[in-house]
């Protein structure tokens, strides 16, 4: 990396941290209303126009989106890397994972590296995957998806945007699964997978070698409601703490499938792109024929009810 590009980062960090440091909660609330309402909201709202042209999901990415709360919350910037790099600049990792219009089964990955990167890395003199995870300051998780009891709703659902913030170094539930995954794994093993509470109420994390109780790390629950497209609104039903750093809750080991825990998946009524407004998005197209296709689809829906 050339040397000013680094001196660039470097300032930039040491401005941000003077900015985002000393924001109050309310400040931060704030801030995190308006990002939801940008990048969650709009996002989706202009993705399902043209999902209902293309077919395609409307699904958030929210891996870069999760970064830029971390640093809210944290008040801790990045360093502007794309996919290299810590994705906070005193090391801490973030993790992202969303359900708001998919079928697959959403995951926190960790690259733990394979054994033969691991002695790569020592035979270079540098810490293998694990090691440098076990020794990040906080391990940040987000969670979006959609409250599973108002999915029967007439009203469009709200999303969900949950986070919970571990010590890496202090969390010893965390630090024996991470411990017990890199012993047992295969040669071609390298991917920790923590399965979220996806459509639960609660805050299990679930894996196969032991689940993770992340209650007592809970940060904050909020719901970003588009029932007002015009207007989304958020409403916190666990507020940004007053004083949450340095993290003192733990995660707790549970037993894995005691009890079991099915997916509560996004029903198909969410994931079907909505046909019937492509002449309303699109009026550059030929709307007589739109409406006709769309009368016909709609026919058959009826008659497939």
């Amino acid at each position: 990396m050339k040397e000013e590009v680094l001196a660039a980062i470097k300032a930039g960090i040491v401005t941000r941290r003077a900015i985002l440091a000393p924001l109050s909660r309310g400040q931060r609330m704030s801030l995190l209303e308006e990002l939801f309402i940008d990048l969650f909201g709009a996002s989706h709202v202009t993705l399902q126009k043209w999902g209902a042209l293309t077919g395609q999901s409307a699904q958030v990415d929210t891996g870069y989106i999760a970064q830029f709360i971390a640093s809210i919350v944290l008040g801790e910037p990045g360093q502007g890397f794309r996919g290299k790099g810590d994705d906070l600049a005193d090391g801490s990792e973030v993790k992202s994972a969303a359900n708001i219009s998919g079928v697959d089964r959403p995951r926190w990955n960790h690259n733990m590296g394979k054994i033969t990167d691991d002695a790569k890395r020592r035979a270079d003199g540098k810490p293998t995957s694990s090691e440098v995870y076990l020794s990040a300051p906080h391990l940040f998780y987000l969670l979006v998806d959609r409250p599973v009891g108002e999915l029967i709703s007439d009203e469009p659902v709200p999303f969900r945007i949950r986070a919970w913030c571990l010590d890496a170094q202090q969390d010893e539930a965390w630090r024996d699964l991470v411990t017990r995954y890199v012993a047992q794994r295969s040669a071609s093993q390298y991917n920790l997978q923590l399965h979220p509470p996806v459509g639960y109420d609660d805050d299990v994390v679930v894996n196969t070698l032991g689940n993770l109780d992340f209650a007592d790390v809970l940060l904050f629950d909020a719901r970003l409601s588009l029932t007002d497209r015009s207007t989304p609104s958020v409403t916190w039903f666990k507020e940004l703490p007053e004083n949450f750093l340095p993290i003192v809750g733990r995660t707790k080991p549970l037993k894995y499938g005691d009890p079991m825990r099915p997916s509560h998946l996004t029903d198909a009524g969410d994931l079907v792109a909505d046909a019937t407004v492509i002449a309303e998005h699109f009026p550059q197209l030929n709307e007589e024929k739109v409406d006709e296709l769309v009368a016909v689809l709609e026919e058959e829906l009826e008659h497939a009810d």
